[in-house]
This record gives structure tokens, C-alpha cells and sequence, in this order.
């Protein structure tokens, strides 16, 4: 039964999209209970030979679009075929604690919660911690784990927010539902020269 869902968005991150996937099919939950969809936006990179490299993963479904359309568009498209109750997005440059999907489910689970965000830590190149932050006070696109329904209910991602996805959707959310916090840094950010967040 699948429980979960991680949705990863990529748009030329081939050069970390290994240690994003890496992060992922580690988690400590056993396999059949979560899967990985990735949807990449048409890139022009390696990245579409990486995936390949992992179709015959289990519970691991890859999308290609054919133009690039966003990360709203990107994980809109993921979500609306997801499986699991639970759905979190990871960003293809960045990766995540082997106990990330587990410690997120049993806390929402628990707390009867419809979303629970966790605490990242800021890493650079080597992978050293530069920070650690509250998703409370410096919220990020990724690393909140909602019930499926409950997004689907708001509408999911914008399809046209091509940036600032996380904002907009945050405000959508937070209108009718609120977000619990494990004050617990399961996810890494990596924050680099390419990424989307350093252009805002």
C-alpha cells in the first residue's frame, strides 16, 4: 500500500539529481509503502539519461514535458497522478535525511494534522551545514508534507507560477488549513549559483 508520495521537480540539476534520488529511495520506510515520481521540465542537460538509469525502480515513475513549463506546472502535473495519502515535494538539487517521509507521516499522523513542515538545514558544495532554519519563520518550497486530498481540495500548485510557487500556494493554503511544524531538520537545502531561490 502506498502511503506517501515524494514528488521531485528538475529542470537541468543533473549534476546533483544522483544524491537528490539517492536521499530518496534511502528512506527508512520500506519501499512498498512510498513512491517517487519525478517530472522533469524539459531538460536540456544529462538529467533525462539519469532517470533513465532508475525506470526499473520500485514505485519510481518518471514524466518528461516536452516544453518547459515551470515548477508550478511540473508539480501540478506529479500530483494530480499521485498515489499516496501524503504528498511532499523535494527539489531535484537538494536531498534529504533517511528518516525524512517517516518522521513526517508519524507526526501528522499522530497530530491528526493535514500538512506538517519540518526544519532544513542550509548546506554548501561539501555538503557542510551553513545553517539551520525553521520552516515557521524562513518557509521553503519543499519539505511540507500534506494530505493529498487537502491539496487536491485548494487546487494543487499553480500552474503559473514558473517561480514563487511556494508563496503562492502557502497563502492559498493557509486560508483554510493550517500547518503544523516539527521542529526537526530532516531536509537539506542547497542553496548554489543555479538555484531558483537565488534569483528571487
Amino acid at each position: 500500500m502506498i502511503k506517501a508520495t515524494i514528488l521531485i521537480t528538475n529542470y537541468n540539476y543533473g549534476k546533483w539529481l544522483r544524491r537528490c534520488i539517492r536521499s530518496c529511495l534511502n528512506q527508512s520506510l520500506p519501499r512498498c509503502q512510498f513512491e517517487i515520481i519525478v517530472v522533469d521540465d524539459s531538460s536540456t542537460d544529462n538529467s533525462r539519461d539519469i532517470l533513465l538509469d532508475y525506470k526499473d525502480e520500485q514505485n519510481f515513475k518518471v514524466i518528461f514535458n516536452q516544453k518547459n513549463k515551470g515548477v508550478g506546472y511540473s508539480a501540478n502535473k506529479g500530483s494530480r497522478i499521485a498515489r499516496g495519502k501524503w504528498i511532499v515535494r523535494v527539489d531535484a538539487d537538494d536531498y534529504v535525511h533517511n528518516e525524512f517521509l517517516n518522521f513526517l507521516m508519524l507526526y501528522a499522523e499522530f497530530n491528526k494534522s493535514k500538512a506538517v513542515a519540518c526544519d532544513y538545514v542550509m548546506v554548501d558544495f561539501d555538503e557542510n551545514t551553513i545553517s539551520r532554519n525553521k520552516q515557521k519563520e524562513d518557509p521553503i518550497a519543499c519539505a511540507i508534507l500534506y494530505r493529498t486530498d487537502v491539496l487536491e481540495y485548494i487546487g494543487s500548485w499553480s500552474s503559473d507560477h514558473t517561480i514563487d510557487e511556494d508563496k503562492e500556494i502557502h497563502e492559498r493554503y493557509t486560508k483554510d488549513f493550517d500547518i503544523d511544524y516539527l521542529n526537526v531538520p530532516l531536509y537539506r537545502y542547497f542553496q548554489h549559483e543555479g538555484s531558483l531561490s537565488c534569483k528571487r
